[in-house]
């Protein structure tokens, strides 16, 4: 079986123009993800931007680096990494619109590739959001999400799921063409913009307006299938999907199979995965799913509910999880009216 990804594997695959939310629990996952981030981004040469916040201040950020980058004073002093606190920083911004916001983005990328550097590199922590700023914030990000493409920048956006409902962590998610989430103490990063539409993908385009189930089970799973073909067996007839409707089902597919590949099935030689899904009308179109997991000679319930079956629970109807003495299986239902 394959072995679960390092945080540096999941930021290996990140390239220009990516807008990332990193998910996180705590002050140490911050730590995990983003000293690594930005040592990458120095030893690659590029200019680097990290904008902190509660609970992982400034003071902490530079003694994470120094530790990390032997080099790191003399790269702060030539004025390759910047790191400033969120009140600084929008302090300084003062109430830009986020087209303004946009332009400055990019006129600082410019400066940077200006003064020899490969690019620019960027973080913010949002902890500092309060109700009153979360829609005028989403708004930006999505539009920011657009405006980055085929730029020289990279972004990655830091969100505490603890401060967060399900319906907020997924409306993150969709402004952002890609999400970093930690499962068992590995980072696993989920790409939107290909699992909803590089050439080739069964999700067609990104723009596209439906889907098809089997292409978004088939992209959770594309690479256990490829590597492991008789031990996942997908069965269901072709249900047409909104893009919204896509996202929803590919965010809870991921859950699944990582736990699957780090927890269930997936992690064993004999474990099996068998997925069903059929559309039910009983006075409103709806998609049956079902997911079952086999083979498992040492299964370990856990004891208290993850943010992963949290998000899932918030994100479908009538979500049922039973353990069985080697197995698991889960259904759910999502409403398809207005597909």
């Amino acid at each position: 079986m394959s072995r679960p990804a390092t945080v540096q594997d999941s930021l290996a695959r990140l390239q220009w123009g990516d807008h990332v939310c990193q998910l996180f629990d705590s002050a140490e996952d911050l730590g995990e993800v983003l000293v690594p981030y930005f040592r990458a981004g120095l030893e690659r040469n590029e200019a680097c931007l990290w904008v902190t916040s509660r609970p992982y201040g400034t003071d902490r950020a530079f003694g994470e680096m120094r530790a990390a980058v032997p080099d790191f004073d003399r790269r702060e002093a030539a004025g390759q990494i910047q790191i400033v606190g969120y009140d600084e920083w929008y302090t300084k911004q003062g109430a830009l619109s986020a087209a303004e916001t946009i332009r400055n983005w990019m006129s600082r990328k410019d400066e940077a590739v200006a003064s020899g550097y490969a690019g620019l590199r960027i973080t913010g922590n949002t902890s500092f959001l309060d109700e009153g700023m979360w829609k005028d914030f989403m708004d930006y990000e999505r539009a920011l999400d657009v405006a980055l493409e085929g730029q020289r920048i990279l972004t990655l956006c830091s969100y505490c799921m603890a401060e967060r409902a399900a319906d907020s962590v997924l409306e993150v998610m969709c402004a952002h063409g890609s999400s970093l989430t930690k499962h068992g103490g590995h980072w696993d990063l989920l790409d939107f913009k290909h699992a909803l539409g590089t050439a080739g993908d069964p999700l067609a385009a990104r723009d596209a307006q439906w889907s098809a189930v089997r292409g978004v089970v088939e992209s959770r799973l594309a690479a256990f299938m490829d590597t492991h073909p008789d031990l996942i067996s997908l069965a269901g007839g072709h249900v047409v999907l909104s893009r919204d409707q896509a996202i929803n089902l590919t965010v809870v597919v991921q859950e699944l199979a990582v736990n699957a590949a780090q927890y269930g099935a997936l992690s064993s030689a004999q474990g099996k995965i068998t997925v069903q899904w059929r559309l039910s009308i009983n006075g409103s179109r709806r998609l049956y799913f079902k997911w079952v997991e086999s083979g498992m000679s040492k299964l370990v319930i856990p004891e208290t509910l993850g943010f992963g079956t949290r998000l899932i629970a918030g994100l479908v109807e009538n979500y049922v999880r039973v353990f069985e003495p080697e197995g698991i299986t889960c259904t759910f239902e999502l409403d398809l009216e207005g597909a």
